[in-house]
C-alpha cells in the first residue's frame, strides 16, 4: 500500500502547499481522500489523470477539501477522451445533498457522459471498498465529518482524520495503526475549535499508539521545528511532518 500527500496545505493558498488531498495506491487501484484545489494538478506529475481514480472519500464538503472536485468531473466528459470507469464517492451524511446542488449549480456541466457515478453515504461502521476495508466513525469539526480506517488483506492500516479536534473516535480509528494522518492546522497558542495543535495531536497519537504519525493541513502560523518539538516531547513514535508529494510505503512505514 503506497500512500502518498497530494496537498498539505489549507485554504490559504501557497505556491509550496495544496489544499488537502492524499492518495492511496494498492495493486492497480487508485484511491483519494479529499479532492482540495491543486489535487489535480500533483496527480498529474505522478502520472495519473481523471482516467484512472477509482473511489474518492470525503471527510467533509469544506472547500480546501473538496474544490478540485468540479475540475475532475468536468474534465471527465472531454471528448474524445471522456472518462470510461464507473466512480464511487463516499462521504458523511448530507454529502449527497450538498453533491445534488453543486450539479444544479453547473447545470449539465459535470453530469456524467461515458460512466456512471455513485454517491454512498456512511455513518459510522465499518465495510469492504475494493481492496480495503473500511472503518469510519464521525469525528470534531462539522456535522458531516468522518475520519477513516483503511486496511489491506496483509493487515496494513493508514488512518485519516480530515480536520478534526481532539476526540475518542480519532484516538479509536488509529489504535495501533501502521500510519495515522492528523490535521496540526495552527500553534499551541492559537488553537481554533475543530482542528488539532501539535500538543493534541501528539497526545491523539500517543493514546492510540500509533506506529508512525503524519502531520499535515498547516496553516502559515505553523513552525515546523515547533512543531516538532512539541509533538515528540508527547508522542514516542515516529513523528512525519508532511510536505506535498511526500509518500509512504506501508510495511516499512519510511516516508521518500
Amino acid at each position: 500500500m503506497k500512500i502518498t500527500i497530494l496537498g498539505s496545505g489549507t485554504a490559504v493558498p501557497s505556491l509550496e502547499r495544496c489544499s488537502s488531498s492524499v492518495l492511496i495506491q494498492e495493486a492497480g487501484t487508485y484511491t483519494l481522500v479529499d479532492f482540495g484545489y491543486g489535487t489535480l494538478r500533483q496527480l498529474l506529475k505522478l502520472g495519473i489523470t481523471y482516467h484512472d481514480i477509482d473511489r474518492i472519500f470525503f471527510t467533509h464538503n469544506h472547500p480546501d477539501h473538496v474544490s478540485d472536485l468540479i475540475p475532475f468531473l468536468f474534465g471527465a466528459r472531454h471528448r474524445p477522451s471522456a472518462r470510461k470507469k464507473n466512480l464511487e464517492i463516499v462521504a458523511g451524511p448530507g454529502f449527497r445533498e450538498f453533491f445534488n446542488a453543486l450539479m444544479q449549480a453547473f447545470k449539465h456541466w459535470l453530469i456524467p457522459t461515458d460512466y456512471q457515478l455513485t454517491i454512498t453515504e456512511v455513518d459510522e461502521g465499518a465495510k469492504q471498498f475494493g481492496r480495503h476495508q473500511v472503518v469510519f466513525k464521525k469525528v470534531r469539526h462539522i456535522e458531516m465529518s468522518r475520519g477513516y480506517r483503511f486496511e489491506n488483506s496483509a493487515g496494513k492500516s493508514v488512518v485519516l482524520s480530515g480536520d478534526t479536534d481532539y476526540c475518542s473516535a480519532m484516538i479509536e480509528l488509529g489504535k495501533e495503526a501502521d500510519l495515522m494522518i492528523l490535521d496540526c492546522a495552527m500553534p499551541d497558542g492559537e488553537k481554533i475549535s475543530g482542528h488539532l495543535v501539535p500538543s493534541l495531536a501528539g497526545k491523539l497519537a500517543q493514546e492510540a499508539q500509533c506506529k508512525t504519525l503524519c502531520l499535515t493541513h498547516f496553516y502559515p502560523p505553523c513552525e515546523m521545528d515547533v512543531i516538532g518539538e512539541t509533538v515528540s516531547g508527547i508522542y514516542d513514535g515516529e513523528l512525519v511532518l508532511a510536505y506535498d508529494l511526500m509518500s509512504f510505503e506501508l510495511g516499512d512505514c519510511n516516508a521518500d
